[in-house]
């Protein structure tokens, strides 16, 4: 007997992409900041970059940030190719964005509320929405089976 495909979900398509290129722009942006030459040759717009973040980012944080953005990238790809490994890489992404998000709010206490252009609260806090956003939703489509 053939073996019969189910069409492809929708939702599954959409949120996939909308995730990817959030953490393609992000992606983006942390390679202008970790890289001069780059930056040098592709001056980003006033609101986007980085790289005033980076230097006011202690240790831990900066590694929380670089895993999600990098583990949101590879989640929400993963959630295009409608694989079931998107859940567990979502789901770290989320904890790495929350331990960002803890960080905006140590910073905000001490009162710095923005670094160059960047409100790191509202940074800190669109990244966790997200990945908290695409972790659910794959979650959920795993318990319902739609992979």
């Amino acid at each position: 007997m053939p073996e019969t495909t189910a069409p492809r979900n929708f939702f599954m398509t959409v949120f996939g992409v909308v995730g990817f290129l959030w953490f393609v722009i992000h992606a983006a942006e942390y390679l202008y900041a970790r890289y001069d030459a780059l930056h040098a040759m592709f001056p980003l717009p006033a609101p986007l970059g980085l790289a005033p973040l980076f230097e006011v980012l202690p240790q831990w944080a900066e590694i929380s940030l670089t895993a999600a953005i990098w583990l949101g990238l590879l989640g929400a790809f993963l959630l295009i190719l409608q694989d079931r490994a998107a859940v567990l890489v979502l789901s770290l992404t989320f904890l790495a964005s929350l331990a960002v998000l803890v960080w905006a709010g140590m910073a905000f206490m001490e009162g710095v509320a923005i670094v160059g252009s960047l409100n790191v609260a509202m940074f800190a806090g669109a990244q966790a929405a997200m990945a908290l956003g695409l972790w659910l939703y794959a979650r959920t489509a795993k318990r319902y089976g739609v992979f």
